[in-house]
Formats: structure tokens, sequence, C-alpha cells
């Protein structure tokens, strides 16, 4: 298998799409022990670990569409929304769950150094499906332009 074949918007689409289902598996399951490490020092309640199930159940979709779009897309359209999903995404790691509100409120706590890999595979992997997107995207339109 080349390199070519592996960054095909499809396969990454696909890819972070199981990785999403595997995430928000993984926080339905750890709820109350994602919410002692989100909040760190402070008190955990049962609605705290609900609050982490609901929000890993909300994810689940996301990864849902992530695969159907690269199954079902093709051409120009599945490059534009490799793009948009990628931009989406950063835009909810970034603004939210590992941005500004986060630590705003608080839920900035220190999970253990095994996890830390998630959050910079889940970015590494969105950054190189919008840049594969918009390659694929730059690629048919200097088709179209012969």
């Amino acid at each position: 298998m080349e390199v070519n074949e592996v960054l095909e918007p499809k396969n990454l689409l696909i890819a972070v799409g199981l990785m999403v289902i595997v995430l928000s598996c993984l926080g339905m399951a750890n709820s109350e022990q994602w919410a002692e490490w989100a909040w760190d020092d402070e008190p955990v309640g049962e609605h705290d670990a609900a609050y982490e199930q609901m929000w890993a159940l909300h994810m689940l979709p996301l990864g849902i569409m992530a695969i159907g779009t690269g199954l079902f897309v093709k051409g120009k359209p599945l490059a534009q929304m490799s793009m948009l999903a990628s931009a989406s995404i950063l835009l909810v790691i970034g603004g939210g769950m590992g941005g500004y509100m986060t630590g705003e409120h608080g839920y900035d706590g220190t999970p253990p150094v095994t996890w830390l890999i998630i959050p910079i595979l889940s970015l590494l992997l969105t950054l190189v499906l919008g840049i594969v997107g918009f390659l694929k995207f730059k690629e048919f339109n200097s088709e179209s332009e012969i």
C-alpha cells in the first residue's frame, strides 16, 4: 500500500470516524474516571460523570457521519467535505474541548500521560485530513481548467 492510497480523504475520514467512535465508547464506559481527570482538584459529583457520558454520546454521530461521508461521497465533494470536517473538528478542539472554554471553566485537569497521545493523534489526523482534502480539491480544480 502506497502513501497516496493511505492519504486519501476517503481513508482518512473513515480512520477519523473510527477513532471518534472508539473514543466515544471509551468515554461512555469510563465517564467517572474521565470526570475525575477533567476536574482535577475539584470534587466530582454524579452529574459530572453523566456530563462526560453525554459528551461522549454526542460525539458518536460525528464518527458515524465521517465514516458515511468517506464511504458515500466521491470526487470533488469528498475533498470539500474533508476540508469542512477538518475545520469543524479543529474549531471544537480549539474552541471548546481542548481550548478556551474548558480552561475558562476549570475543566482542564491532567489525564495520565498515556492519554495525552489521544488529543495529539486527533489533532494530527485532523490536520492531515484538511491538508489532503485541500490538495485533492486543488487537483480537481486544476483538472477542470485544462
